[in-house]
Protein backbone atom coordinates (compact mmCIF):
# COMPACT_ATOMS: atom_id res chain seq x y z
CA UNK A 1 0.00 0.00 0.00
CA UNK A 2 2.66 2.28 1.10
CA UNK A 3 4.47 1.35 -2.05
CA UNK A 4 1.72 2.32 -4.30
CA UNK A 5 0.98 5.77 -2.16
CA UNK A 6 4.18 6.38 -2.93
CA UNK A 7 4.56 5.63 -7.03
CA UNK A 8 1.29 7.87 -7.31
CA UNK A 9 2.53 10.60 -5.20
CA UNK A 10 6.11 10.58 -7.90
CA UNK A 11 3.48 10.03 -11.11
CA UNK A 12 1.51 13.00 -9.38
CA UNK A 13 4.77 15.31 -8.41
CA UNK A 14 6.29 14.45 -12.40
CA UNK A 15 2.68 15.61 -13.90
CA UNK A 16 2.98 18.57 -11.97
CA UNK A 17 6.46 19.55 -12.95
CA UNK A 18 5.99 19.49 -16.62
CA UNK A 19 2.60 21.00 -16.58
CA UNK A 20 4.52 24.02 -14.81
CA UNK A 21 7.32 23.55 -17.35
CA UNK A 22 5.19 23.54 -20.32
CA UNK A 23 3.06 26.47 -18.84
CA UNK A 24 6.55 28.28 -18.37
CA UNK A 25 7.14 27.48 -21.91
CA UNK A 26 3.79 29.02 -23.12
CA UNK A 27 4.66 31.96 -20.88
CA UNK A 28 7.67 32.65 -22.51
CA UNK A 29 7.00 32.33 -25.93
CA UNK A 30 3.88 35.27 -25.54
CA UNK A 31 7.08 37.15 -23.60
CA UNK A 32 8.87 37.36 -26.88
CA UNK A 33 6.32 38.54 -28.91
CA UNK A 34 6.24 41.32 -27.07
CA UNK A 35 10.06 42.14 -26.71
CA UNK A 36 11.99 45.50 -28.23
CA UNK A 37 10.28 48.03 -29.07
CA UNK A 38 7.61 49.38 -32.35
CA UNK A 39 7.35 52.49 -33.03
CA UNK A 40 4.02 53.73 -34.85
CA UNK A 41 3.90 56.46 -37.16
CA UNK A 42 1.27 57.83 -39.04
CA UNK A 43 0.38 56.97 -42.57
CA UNK A 44 -0.93 59.39 -44.78
CA UNK A 45 -1.66 58.75 -48.45
CA UNK A 46 -5.31 59.15 -50.10
CA UNK A 47 -5.77 62.47 -48.01
CA UNK A 48 -2.78 64.38 -48.93
CA UNK A 49 -3.13 62.81 -52.73
CA UNK A 50 -6.50 64.75 -52.78
CA UNK A 51 -5.42 67.32 -51.45
CA UNK A 52 -2.56 68.01 -53.16
CA UNK A 53 -4.47 67.64 -56.37
CA UNK A 54 -6.58 70.22 -55.14
CA UNK A 55 -4.12 72.49 -54.41
CA UNK A 56 -2.44 71.96 -57.84
CA UNK A 57 -5.68 72.68 -59.58
CA UNK A 58 -6.08 75.95 -57.78
CA UNK A 59 -2.42 76.65 -58.69
CA UNK A 60 -2.66 75.51 -62.29
CA UNK A 61 -5.68 78.37 -62.32
CA UNK A 62 -4.58 80.95 -61.25
CA UNK A 63 -0.99 80.37 -63.41
CA UNK A 64 -2.96 80.68 -66.69
CA UNK A 65 -5.74 82.59 -65.51
CA UNK A 66 -6.89 85.86 -67.02
CA UNK A 67 -7.41 87.23 -63.63
CA UNK A 68 -6.08 90.88 -62.17
CA UNK A 69 -2.37 89.68 -60.77
CA UNK A 70 -3.62 90.08 -56.98
CA UNK A 71 -6.29 88.02 -57.66
CA UNK A 72 -4.56 85.20 -59.29
CA UNK A 73 -1.72 85.55 -56.54
CA UNK A 74 -4.48 85.24 -54.25
CA UNK A 75 -5.70 81.85 -56.08
CA UNK A 76 -2.23 80.63 -56.42
CA UNK A 77 -1.61 81.12 -52.17
CA UNK A 78 -4.42 78.85 -52.11
CA UNK A 79 -3.41 76.39 -54.08
CA UNK A 80 0.10 76.38 -52.01
CA UNK A 81 -1.65 76.14 -48.60
CA UNK A 82 -3.45 72.76 -49.93
CA UNK A 83 -0.48 71.71 -51.52
CA UNK A 84 2.45 72.28 -49.44
CA UNK A 85 0.81 70.21 -46.36
CA UNK A 86 0.24 67.61 -48.88
CA UNK A 87 4.18 67.23 -50.07
CA UNK A 88 5.04 67.38 -46.53
CA UNK A 89 2.94 64.71 -45.36
CA UNK A 90 4.04 62.38 -48.29
CA UNK A 91 7.78 62.90 -48.59
CA UNK A 92 9.35 64.14 -45.02
CA UNK A 93 10.20 61.67 -42.19
CA UNK A 94 8.00 62.11 -39.74
CA UNK A 95 8.54 61.00 -35.64
CA UNK A 96 6.55 57.90 -34.46
CA UNK A 97 3.03 59.10 -33.04
CA UNK A 98 3.78 56.93 -30.22
CA UNK A 99 6.11 53.29 -29.50
CA UNK A 100 5.30 50.06 -28.18
CA UNK A 101 7.63 48.61 -25.71
CA UNK A 102 7.56 46.23 -22.90
CA UNK A 103 7.00 48.65 -20.22
CA UNK A 104 3.82 50.37 -21.14
CA UNK A 105 3.41 52.84 -24.57
CA UNK A 106 5.36 55.59 -25.06
CA UNK A 107 4.25 59.44 -26.21
CA UNK A 108 6.56 62.08 -26.24
CA UNK A 109 8.73 60.58 -23.26
CA UNK A 110 5.69 59.94 -21.00
CA UNK A 111 4.51 56.19 -19.94
CA UNK A 112 1.30 54.35 -20.22
CA UNK A 113 1.96 51.26 -18.23
CA UNK A 114 0.56 48.44 -19.40
CA UNK A 115 -0.28 47.51 -16.32
CA UNK A 116 -2.68 50.67 -16.52
CA UNK A 117 -4.64 49.93 -19.23
CA UNK A 118 -7.44 47.94 -18.95
CA UNK A 119 -9.11 48.04 -22.28
CA UNK A 120 -7.70 49.05 -26.03
CA UNK A 121 -10.12 50.31 -28.66
CA UNK A 122 -9.35 51.28 -32.62
CA UNK A 123 -11.88 53.46 -34.94
CA UNK A 124 -11.15 53.65 -38.13
CA UNK A 125 -12.99 56.87 -39.04
CA UNK A 126 -13.91 57.84 -43.23
CA UNK A 127 -15.61 60.71 -45.30
CA UNK A 128 -17.12 58.93 -48.92
CA UNK A 129 -15.21 55.66 -48.19
CA UNK A 130 -11.87 57.50 -47.55
CA UNK A 131 -10.49 56.81 -44.53
CA UNK A 132 -9.40 60.34 -42.96
CA UNK A 133 -8.08 59.40 -39.13
CA UNK A 134 -7.52 56.41 -37.01
CA UNK A 135 -8.66 56.63 -33.16
CA UNK A 136 -6.34 54.85 -30.62
CA UNK A 137 -7.96 54.78 -27.41
CA UNK A 138 -6.61 53.24 -23.60
CA UNK A 139 -8.98 52.61 -21.06
CA UNK A 140 -7.26 53.21 -17.81
CA UNK A 141 -8.12 50.91 -14.40
CA UNK A 142 -9.71 52.36 -11.83
CA UNK A 143 -7.22 54.88 -10.07
CA UNK A 144 -4.97 55.90 -12.76
CA UNK A 145 -4.43 58.95 -13.51
CA UNK A 146 -2.54 59.23 -16.82
CA UNK A 147 -0.25 62.15 -17.85
CA UNK A 148 -1.70 65.08 -19.80
CA UNK A 149 -0.12 64.62 -23.55
CA UNK A 150 0.29 67.64 -25.95
CA UNK A 151 1.09 66.75 -29.67
CA UNK A 152 0.73 69.11 -32.94
CA UNK A 153 -2.37 67.79 -34.65
CA UNK A 154 -1.45 67.97 -38.38
CA UNK A 155 -1.33 65.49 -41.39
CA UNK A 156 0.66 62.40 -40.40
CA UNK A 157 0.89 63.28 -36.83
CA UNK A 158 -1.22 62.53 -33.55
CA UNK A 159 -3.29 64.54 -30.99
CA UNK A 160 -3.60 62.90 -27.77
CA UNK A 161 -6.59 63.51 -25.87
CA UNK A 162 -7.19 62.23 -22.18
CA UNK A 163 -10.42 62.55 -20.87
CA UNK A 164 -12.18 61.05 -17.93
CA UNK A 165 -15.74 59.23 -17.22
CA UNK A 166 -17.55 60.85 -14.96
CA UNK A 167 -19.62 57.31 -14.77
CA UNK A 168 -16.94 54.46 -14.32
CA UNK A 169 -14.45 56.99 -12.25
CA UNK A 170 -11.69 56.49 -15.02
CA UNK A 171 -9.32 57.97 -17.84
CA UNK A 172 -9.36 57.39 -21.58
CA UNK A 173 -5.91 58.47 -23.32
CA UNK A 174 -7.48 59.11 -27.15
CA UNK A 175 -4.06 58.84 -29.66
CA UNK A 176 -5.03 60.05 -33.24
CA UNK A 177 -2.96 58.53 -36.44
CA UNK A 178 -4.16 60.35 -39.76
CA UNK A 179 -4.49 58.46 -41.84
CA UNK A 180 -3.59 55.05 -40.16
CA UNK A 181 -0.85 53.22 -39.17
CA UNK A 182 2.08 53.00 -41.36
CA UNK A 183 3.17 50.09 -42.75
CA UNK A 184 -0.07 47.96 -41.27
CA UNK A 185 -3.70 47.99 -41.22
CA UNK A 186 -5.94 48.77 -38.42
CA UNK A 187 -6.07 44.71 -37.21
CA UNK A 188 -2.61 44.50 -37.34
CA UNK A 189 -1.77 47.68 -34.80
CA UNK A 190 -4.93 45.93 -32.53
CA UNK A 191 -2.71 42.74 -32.92
CA UNK A 192 0.44 44.15 -32.17
CA UNK A 193 -0.73 46.45 -29.28
CA UNK A 194 -2.70 42.86 -27.32
CA UNK A 195 0.92 40.99 -27.87
CA UNK A 196 2.69 43.98 -26.40
CA UNK A 197 -0.09 43.57 -23.69
CA UNK A 198 -0.17 39.91 -23.09
CA UNK A 199 3.84 40.01 -22.82
CA UNK A 200 3.29 42.21 -20.14
CA UNK A 201 1.21 40.32 -18.44
CA UNK A 202 3.60 36.44 -18.79
CA UNK A 203 6.25 38.84 -17.41
CA UNK A 204 4.47 39.15 -14.53
CA UNK A 205 3.32 35.74 -14.38
CA UNK A 206 6.60 34.36 -14.71
CA UNK A 207 8.17 36.34 -11.83
CA UNK A 208 5.53 34.86 -9.88
CA UNK A 209 6.09 31.10 -10.75
CA UNK A 210 9.96 32.17 -10.66
CA UNK A 211 9.32 33.31 -6.57
CA UNK A 212 6.92 30.45 -5.83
Amino acid sequence: MTDIASSLEQEFASHSQADREARIAELRRIEAAGSGSCDISSHAIALPILSGLFGAVFIWAGVTSNYPFTHAMAVVLVGAAFLLPSAWALFVPRKPCFTLSPEGVRVKGALLPWDSIEECGITENSYNGITTHTLVEFKHIDGFVPPKLALFAMFGSSGPVRSFTRKTGQYRTRLTLYVGPRGMSSQKLADRISEYRAAALARAELARLKAA
